[in-house]
């Protein structure tokens, strides 16, 4: 009798991968009967199938490389402001036709003149064929030169940094989204975006057309950002998933060094930032190569895309796999899988207080991260030392953490890399000033901080389940730019006490540490599908929350096995 199960499972498994039934020997001398109660609607596991291409799949790394590609260009517009946001000197020339300039005006800074008539102090931009002279090897070096973005103007700069930062905060919706239609739909609309967006950055005729072109990417690249490690995970064998952030550190630095490096030769900022933003535009070549995450497709019960995966991967690895040996395990209601939203978290105790936990850690991140980017321009007289310092060290750093996840667990790592930084920063607190002891604090804490960011995306990811994997990993990332937001305006604080900023980022990180405590590990598990598979960790346990177990495919079998027709039949 289980030999007939087995073989009428695996018919029905050729009939919905192949559209084809395979009729037995076996089958044919036994009565027609209806297979859907034993077999009904049979799920892959992901995770079986990902890994039957091995772990280094060429299908599979081909995919991974095209989704941390990206990384690149998101750097290089983060960071590529640094040098295009700063006046370069200038002073005030008025020219006042048949009068002498003089007997009229007087100038008294850079920014302000005094009318000599009335006594009164005004801005040099408000006389009447006034203008701001910069001196600059190449005309409009950087936008505030371009736009007169100075003085009490100069804000205006700064507001292409934080609308940047803004526009991220709208990450919840297209993670949503993604959760709902599909990650790869949501990844190239906003890899697409971003790439028009970027190059209209480098054309924009003025100011305000700029910032709206600066926020539409901000929003753009922010969510490829929050795809970018979904899709990792959900696209690579289990076994290759410590091995994500090698690529995507690789990229993320490459990006850093190349802005510094054109800005040597590329001294106009459109011809700099049209030169960094113009390889997007390959990105096009995107659609024909990168597939649908099987994750989502599996989960969504897409099963054409299914099949059009395991069609193109095993032509593309030269490979042939046994599809009937990539079933789950353990079976599951149909009606548990499917798309979820964000009361669906609100109502799951152990999602909801993961998510607030994972909320202040991934901003605590990006606090640290945005000020103490902003902090090494302090570390020396000279901001670019301490730019391409803080740059180059997250190459070691990240690949040293690599070979760290492949050892130890991602909580592990994500703990002690925020107390070692919390623990170097609280050192300069107390040791302050301009040296060779405080490069080396700071550039080690970096280092460390490079741990984190390797370690943390992966398990944020690994820990959330498919079925709202985007929209919880969206309202994480919608905090988290909160925390990029409040970043530039760290360096204030130093108006209360000189180590004041470092000693928040000290603080920061401390906290981060002790709520990362309570969360799970995720090394070598098997990503959860729905909510019920969340795990709670160790903290939680203590207070008698555990994983719904799912009730295991054997047991299944044997209950329908009891309860089917076919035991009913005597043999002829």
């Amino acid at each position: 009798m289980n030999e007939q199960i087995d073989i009428m499972k695996n018919e029905t498994c050729n009939f919905i991968f192949n559209g084809t039934k395979e009729l037995s020997s076996t089958t044919d001398r036994i009565p027609e009967v209806s297979t859907t109660s034993i077999t009904k609607k049979p799920r892959l596991d992901p995770e079986k199938l990902l890994s039957a291409y091995g772990k280094y799949g060429k299908y599979q790394m081909r995919t991974y490389i095209l989704l941390t590609l990206p990384a690149f260009f998101y750097s290089s517009q983060m960071l590529i402001m640094g040098f295009i946001t700063h006046a370069p000197s200038f002073q005030c020339i008025i020219d006042l036709p048949n009068s002498s300039s003089s007997s009229i005006y007087q100038v008294l800074d850079k920014c302000h003149v005094l009318e000599l008539k009335t006594r009164k102090k005004i801005q040099c931009s408000e006389i009447p064929n006034s203008t701001y002279l910069y001196k600059e090897e190449v005309p409009f070096s950087t936008i505030n030169s371009e736009f007169d973005l100075v003085c009490n103007d100069e804000y205006w700069a700064e507001h292409s940094s934080s609308l940047f930062m803004l526009g991220a905060l709208l990450i919840p919706v297209f993670t949503h989204l993604s959760d709902l239609y599909g990650r790869r739909k949501l990844f190239l609309f906003t890899l697409w975006v971003a790439s028009i967006t970027a190059i209209a950055c480098s054309m924009a005729p003025t100011i305000i057309t700029f910032l709206a072109c600066r926020f539409i990417l901000g929003v753009a690249t922010a969510g490829i950002y929050a795809v970018i490690w979904i899709m990792c995970c959900e696209s690579v064998a289990i076994e290759f998933r410590s091995l994500i952030p090698v690529a995507y550190t690789v990229a993320w630095v490459l990006g850093i060094m190349l802005v510094g490096i054109l800005r040597i030769w590329i001294l106009n900022w459109r011809w700099l930032y049209f030169t960094i933003s113009i390889p997007s535009i390959l990105s096009v070549f995107y659609y024909w190569l990168l597939p649908e995450s099987p994750y989502w497709s599996i989960s969504h019960n897409k099963q054409h895309a299914i099949e059009q995966y395991i069609e193109n991967a095993c032509h593309y690895n030269k490979v042939n796999i046994d599809v009937s040996k990539c079933e789950m395990d353990l079976q599951q209601p149909d009606e548990q899988h499917g798309s979820r939203s964000i009361m669906d978290i609100l109502r799951h105790k152990v999602a909801l207080f993961h998510l607030i936990v994972q909320c202040y850690v991934v901003a605590a991140m990006n606090i640290s991260y945005w000020g103490m980017a902003l902090l090494s321009t302090t570390l020396s007289e000279d901001s670019y030392t301490g730019y391409f310092l803080s740059g180059l060290i997250e190459l070691p750093g990240g690949l040293l953490a690599v070979v760290f996840l492949l050892k130890f667990g991602r909580r592990s790592i994500s703990i002690w890399s925020f107390f070692m930084q919390s623990l170097l920063y609280f050192m300069i607190v107390l040791f302050p000033g301009i040296g060779t002891m405080q490069m080396v604090l700071a550039v080690t804490a970096k280092f460390f901080n490079s741990f984190i960011w390797v370690a943390q995306p992966l398990m944020l990811a690994e820990m959330s389940p498919t079925t709202i994997r985007n929209t919880f990993y969206g309202i994480v990332q919608f905090f988290a730019e909160i925390g990029s937001i409040a970043a530039p305006y760290l360096p204030l604080l130093k108006n209360i006490n000189p180590g004041a900023p470092q000693a928040a980022v000290a603080v920061f990180s401390f906290t981060a540490a002790l709520f990362l405590l309570t969360a799970p590990e995720t090394k070598d598990r098997p990503m959860p599908e729905d909510l019920d598979q969340f795990d709670p960790g160790c903290f939680l346990q203590m207070f008698d929350y555990r994983m719904q177990k799912k009730r295991d495919v054997l047991i299944a079998a044997k209950d329908i096995e009891e309860t089917s027709p076919m035991t009913q039949m005597q043999p002829e």
